[in-house]
């Protein structure tokens, strides 16, 4: 009898120290106010919680996760934390959203796979369809000090026109550009008093499909410069530079690939290449994060020579193609001028130009 009352009071302490400790390490609140702590982010339960506590804890409930500038919020979302009874095991965190909203652009149909433990966060998997397209990472991150964080993953078939919109950067009319990654890494720090984009880094193997748009009057143009050669001989760079690009790239599928690297607050790339069974182009390229401001270069390839060589600069919504030499400049003036320019003004207000300057 004795022996049998050491083995339940034995068990029953055991177990209550294990209720202490798992409670300690599933306080719900206290992990919630630790995140927002860190994080500058407010989470709000929507729904009244519903538990369950076999064959192991179980929390669920709707909530809502968005930062004070409302740049960044988790709406609607099923979240399911559970916890086995075992002290030391990890927290599971599944979050399922109809919409993720980060700065504008959305991902929608997500789905957050992850674990807690140790003031460490595990993203075992996160899934989502991101404009067109659709992206799967994994990584991890820190909740204590700058929020250290790692992700790499891949996407698929994502739209920059419809991403650049969505944030509000820039809209190209021109240029149409899907693109995916079979792999990228991204790290840096989510701590919301530093800056983000500073201390951002990280590299993307990228590929895709570039479609530069020409109107109907802008190839006519091109074609009636070209008869204009004999009367006009200062015409003729002009006209073959037009040419060459209109003919080589526009409404033409082409595909590129290359390697994106982030770091200090800037995109660079070094090797891009666009081709497809007409031309050849490669660009290299640095991009500000935060001003949006490009400063970059392509040359033009024609039977493995450099044609032409455009330079980019200015705002990424609406950048200067500069080409350098006479073939673009107005009277005496040498200095490099905007192709892009030429094709909005219209291609037939310069020929108009030119007439009138020869008579």
């Amino acid at each position: 009898m004795k022996k049998n009352f050491i083995i339940i009071a034995t068990t029953a302490i055991i177990l209550i120290l294990i209720f202490i400790a798992i409670r300690d390490n599933f306080n719900l609140h206290k992990i919630i106010a630790e995140l927002e702590k860190q994080t500058d982010l407010t989470i709000v339960l929507n729904d009244e919680s519903k538990w369950n506590y076999y064959p192991h804890i179980e929390f669920r409930n709707n909530i809502t996760i968005k930062d004070n500038a409302d740049v960044f919020i988790i709406d609607n979302a099923d979240v399911d934390i559970s916890k086995n009874y075992w002290p030391t095991s990890p927290i599971n965190i599944n979050l399922k959203s109809p919409t993720i909203n980060v700065e504008g652009i959305q991902l929608r149909n997500a789905t957050i796979i992850s674990s807690y433990k140790n003031k460490n966060i595990t993203f075992e998997k996160i899934i989502s369809n991101l404009v067109e397209g659709n992206i799967n990472a994994q990584g991890k991150m820190s909740i204590e000090n700058e929020m250290l964080f790692e992700l790499d993953g891949s996407f698929n078939n994502v739209s920059l026109n419809i991403l650049m919109n969505q944030a509000k950067i820039a809209t190209w009319d021109r240029v149409k550009i899907k693109m995916s990654s079979p792999n990228f890494n991204l790290s840096g720090t989510a701590k919301k008093k530093n800056n983000f984009s500073k201390n951002l880094k990280g590299n993307i193997a990228i590929n895709g499909s570039i479609f530069f748009v020409s109107t109907e009057e802008e190839l006519f143009g091109a074609a009636l410069l070209s008869l204009l050669i004999d009367k006009l001989p200062d015409l003729s760079s002009i006209s073959n530079s037009v040419s060459f690009l209109l003919e080589k790239f526009s409404n033409i599928p082409s595909s590129f690939h290359g390697t994106l690297t982030i770091n200090e607050g800037t995109v660079s790339t070094q090797d891009m290449l666009i081709e497809n069974d007409q031309g050849r182009a490669s660009l290299t390229a640095i991009l500000n994060i935060e001003t949006n401001i490009i400063d970059g270069k392509i040359n033009f390839y024609e039977d493995d020579e450099i044609y032409l060589e455009a330079t980019l600069k200015g705002n990424i919504q609406n950048p200067q193609i500069l080409v350098g030499g006479k073939v673009f400049a107005e009277e005496n003036d040498n200095a490099p001028q905007d192709i892009k320019k030429l094709f909005e003004e219209g291609i037939h207000s310069l020929i108009d130009k030119l007439l009138k300057v020869d008579d």
